[in-house]
């Protein structure tokens, strides 16, 4: 019993790497993105505004926490509880890196969504539903992501500017 702790405890701890390592990656392309095109706007609601910076703080706590719990349990002897602090990091990871996936910024000639920059001008076929979603083709293949988050007004006067 004692290698299948040790079996699900390498891989949570690889399930946490990568899906932190996936919302690291996300927000230096926005601090990178930014940097090079200064018209570049967050176009979020105060839920969602409130919501990430929450998700933010939330995450480097229970990284910085889980982690302290699973080295003391991990220096006692402990393996159960040591998989638990191990597994509450990959869990919140992994919801945290599907949300921040959907951050999306605005500008002038190009909108920037999670790691993907979209051009206005590239984009066809774009429907803006009432079910939290903004579907559209861009070059030669179909995106949709939540916009559940996004301030929609904002959105859709970036959209119409697209000329």
């Amino acid at each position: 019993m004692d290698s299948f702790y040790q079996f699900m405890t390498l891989l949570m701890i690889i399930i946490a790497a990568y899906f932190t390592y996936m919302i690291i990656n996300v927000y230096v392309t926005i601090y990178k993105t930014k940097k090079r095109d200064h018209s570049l706007k967050f176009a979020l609601t105060n839920a969602g505004k409130v919501f990430y910076i929450v998700g933010s703080i939330l995450h480097i706590v229970i990284l910085i926490g889980c982690t302290i719990l699973a080295i003391l349990f991990a220096m006692k002897g402990k393996a159960v509880y040591y998989l638990n602090a191990v597994t509450a990091i990959a869990l919140y990871s992994l919801i945290y890196s599907f949300q921040v996936a959907n951050i999306t910024l605005v500008g002038q000639k190009s909108m920037l969504v999670g790691r993907m920059l979209v051009d206005y001008r590239k984009m066809k076929k774009v429907d803006l539903n009432y079910h939290h979603e903004l579907s559209f083709v861009y070059s030669q293949k179909s995106f949709k992501f939540s916009t559940r988050f996004v301030d929609i007004p904002v959105l859709r006067r970036a959209i119409s500017r697209r000329s």
